[in-house]
């Protein structure tokens, strides 16, 4: 039973996305120094101001889907009746940048990436919306997103919003049998993204959790 106790609590301790006491997060973003694909003339590799940059930028769009999210409309691709895919992911609100309530607890350089420990500290309204999402009406969902690493740092963006829209279709498909015409809802980020390069590709795997809005059935065209 001790042993038991002890592995449970290493493995809270583990969890990045979350810390005590419950109004902070902290995530653990990384950036290349010497990218694949090299956009626009300056210079390589990447000089530590401009890569400090582009951690804060993505911890900013992070940390705000971990506290605000997105509206999304997602259509399914349908051969049969010609419908192609179509996924929409509206940020609802951005942590604003330069708010002493987001800092970079401390930087490593490991090979050729920057990485970053970054802290938020929630105001009282935003720690109440994360807590409202921690109930048995959001529906809990993983995904992996890919997107080719030839594309540039875009890239990186892109297989996250690929991974939602997975955690999005899986979750459909483990509820409904039928597939809906569309699907409008709102979903969040619960946990700190994973971000791999695996194959030419940046892989994503993230867990939000999601509220379904209004969900259109195909009878009704």
């Amino acid at each position: 039973m001790r042993s038991l106790v002890v592995s449970l609590l290493l493995l809270c301790s583990a969890v990045t996305a979350f810390a005590d006491p419950d109004d902070r997060l902290f995530i653990r973003p990384w950036t290349e120094l010497e990218p694949l694909v090299r956009i626009g003339d300056g210079p390589y590799p990447i000089p530590s101001a401009t890569a400090e940059k582009a951690l804060l930028d993505d911890a900013q769009a992070l940390l705000s889907g971990m506290v605000y999210g997105w509206t999304f409309t997602y259509i399914p691709s349908d051969k049969a009746r010609h419908v192609e895919e179509t996924f929409v992911l509206t940020p609802i609100a951005i942590i604003p940048r330069g708010t002493p309530r987001l800092r970079v607890v401390e930087t490593e350089v490991n090979d050729t990436r920057l990485w970053a420990r970054v802290a938020y500290t929630m105001s009282s309204d935003e720690t109440l919306r994360r807590a409202a999402w921690d109930s048995n009406t959001a529906v809990e969902s993983t995904g992996e997103g890919t997107a080719d690493v030839m594309s540039g740092p875009a890239a990186r963006t892109d297989s996250l919003r690929n991974a939602i829209r997975d955690a999005i279709r899986l979750a459909l498909d483990i509820r409904y049998v039928n597939k809906p015409r569309q699907i409008t809802g709102d979903v969040v980020l619960w946990d700190d993204p994973t971000v791999l390069v695996r194959t030419g590709t940046y892989t994503t795997t993230a867990k939000v959790k999601l509220l379904l809005r209004e969900l259109v059935p195909y009878r009704i065209y």
